[in-house]
């Protein structure tokens, strides 16, 4: 937990360390051996988070179903930072009968002063009469349009509900979707019981109300937009698993008529919906109504400026062909994908087509033609793409000198990625091997980066690593003067030069100790940590603790952090 807790910016561990001192982690437990669950009280409800270690003083995996979009949160930190001081561990206990538990009242009470205690509190809260309603009635419909209408004007209701000046804000979108999961898990039990009809019928509601509440709502979280594509899937679901003809048609009208709502393209929900409804029409054989589908956007297209026209033309064309081989029209197809070969994913059908029938040099011809093109339009992405087929391609064709000339390429471009460097290596005859290395250390060292000089040293490193330059590798680690970088490569240096370590320990840490506040100690803690961890590194390490606190007299904060370090 300690080497995870290292690689957390500073920033986000802060945060976590000021949950955990604040008491935010409710609760701890060790489910099993090295799989570890809490929940975190956030800003808006419980969190809950999964830490799982992977046996070998690493962590395998961590989870925290929080809207954070980064690559780690707050409450992940909170919790690791729990398991490493060990203070808040709770083991789990078989719970004994409580006359103050609330299942063993609701066992032990009677029906009659239940039904009165629901009476009485569902005349209080309309959430929960909505919520009672959708549990154990059944609308009464005499088509699927009313059914669809009675769970729109509840799901609608809910939005209501939690509207505040024609605004849902962060918190109130949280417990107003909190509520439309509930109509969710009541769709997949009627899935589950094989009522596809009724597990239809509300996702279509859900679908609709949502993309109407996710304008006037704070969906920072993506809640609203998750429920709506949850919904699609699960229609896609239904479709492949109900056998009635009547219901599919039905389904299908429905998604005919939401694909010409362009609020779900606007929400990012609309591939989903395209998609089953092009699907569908295939299968439904109902081609026509999304030809005319692809008229109605092609067009509209024709009249529009910006980035996404040529990314919706392409996938709009593509479907366009879907639509035509499925009808046997091949020919039709061909003419679309000719035409368009400048974009991308046309070009790519003919390089597919090519290499399925091993015809490498037509393969190639048209990847390097595609690499040129876009040069020209600046899409750095799909010439990597490109050249990644490429090297395949003359690996096949047997081209060394081209195959070694675009791996070596490849991994400049792309130090973070290995696999370029071995397929370079493996085409240098061995006498050769240490000449071409050496030169290429010295390129990539040169190289001007958009960020920073040279290319970053973490990629630099495992060059050494995997030729075995420890010696490189510690003037490497010695020269970055990062206490980030000496703690990740010490398992490689220590303890064949424990020594020189110590001594970039202390100048690291001497670095980093100018700063000030309780989240700088309580890191510099963790550095003297793994300081004393390196051979011969606890005497140095308590030399340098007091030496710091000497230095520094006139911070209490560090004194009191400091006194975490109780070495023996």
């Amino acid at each position: 937990m300690d080497d995870f807790l290292n690689k957390i910016p500073s920033v986000i561990f802060g945060r976590g360390q000021e949950y955990f001192e604040d008491g935010h982690v409710l609760k701890l437990q060790e489910k099993s051996k090295g799989a570890w669950s809490a929940k975190v009280l956030g800003n808006y409800g419980n969190y809950k988070v999964k830490i799982e270690a992977d046996g070998e003083g690493g962590v395998r995996s961590y989870y925290c179903d929080c809207p954070y979009d980064g690559v780690i949160c707050k409450h992940v930190a909170a919790v690791a930072i729990a398991i490493m001081d060990e203070q808040t561990v709770t083991q789990i206990t078989q719970q004994q009968p409580n006359p103050q538990n609330w299942e063993y009242l609701l066992e032990t009470t009677s029906a009659e002063d239940l039904r009165s205690f629901v009476r009485d509190y569902g005349s209080q809260n309309e959430a929960f009469r909505r919520h009672f309603v959708s549990t154990f009635s059944k609308p009464e419909a005499i088509d699927h349009r009313e059914t669809i209408g009675y769970y729109q004007y509840q799901v609608n209701g809910i939005f209501e509900d939690y509207e505040y000046g024609g605004y849902i804000d962060y918190r109130h979108s949280y417990k107003a979707m909190r509520d439309v999961d509930h109509y969710l898990i009541l769709a997949e039990d009627y899935y589950g019981k094989g009522n596809f009809s009724e597990a239809f019928s509300i996702v279509a509601a859900i679908a609709m109300e949502g993309v109407k509440a996710i304008q006037y709502m704070d969906d920072s979280s993506g809640q609203c937009g998750s429920a709506i594509a949850e919904s699609f899937e699960m229609i896609g679901n239904i479709l492949n698993t109900n056998e009635s003809n009547a219901l599919q048609n039905i389904i299908f009208e429905w998604l005919h008529k939401q694909v010409q709502n362009s609020d779900y393209n606007d929400y990012g929900v609309g591939d989903h919906l395209e998609t089953l409804f092009f699907e569908t029409a295939i299968v439904l054989n109902h081609r026509n109504k999304a030809h005319k589908f692809l008229d109605l956007k092609i067009k509209e297209l024709a009249d529009s400026e910006g980035w996404s026209k040529k990314y919706y033309l392409q996938e709009y064309l593509l479907k366009r062909i879907d639509l035509l081989q499925s009808e046997g029209k091949t020919e039709e197809a061909d003419t679309i994908i000719d035409a368009y070969l400048n974009y991308s994913k046309f070009r790519q059908i003919r390089v597919d087509n090519a290499l399925a029938d091993n015809d490498y040099n037509q393969a190639k011809g048209l990847i390097l033609e595609g690499i040129q093109i876009a040069g020209q339009e600046n899409e750095a992405g799909t010439i990597h793409d490109w050249k990644v087929q490429l090297l395949e391609v003359y690996k096949q064709l047997g081209d060394d000198t081209q195959y070694r000339n675009l791996a070596r390429e490849l991994f400049v471009e792309n130090t973070s990625e290995i696999a370029y460097y071995r397929c370079f290596k493996q085409t240098i005859p061995l006498g050769d091997w240490e000449f071409e290395r050496n030169r290429l250390i010295t390129e990539l060292k040169k190289r001007q980066q958009r960020y920073y000089q040279g290319i970053p040293p973490n990629d630099l490193a495992q060059i050494f690593i995997e030729e075995g330059m420890t010696l490189e590798l510690l003037q490497l680690v010695g020269g970055s003067n990062n206490i980030y970088m000496i703690m990740e490569f010490t398992h490689l240096l220590d303890p064949e030069y424990s020594e020189e370590l110590l001594g970039f320990y202390k100048s690291a840490i001497e670095i980093e100790a100018t700063n000030t506040g309780r989240n700088e100690y309580k890191a510099l803690v963790r550095y003297l940590k793994k300081m004393a961890g390196v051979k011969g590194g606890l005497l140095a390490a308590q030399e340098l603790k007091e030496s710091l606190l000497q230095q520094y007299k006139n911070r209490p904060a560090m004194r009191e952090e400091f006194q975490r370090l109780q070495w023996v």
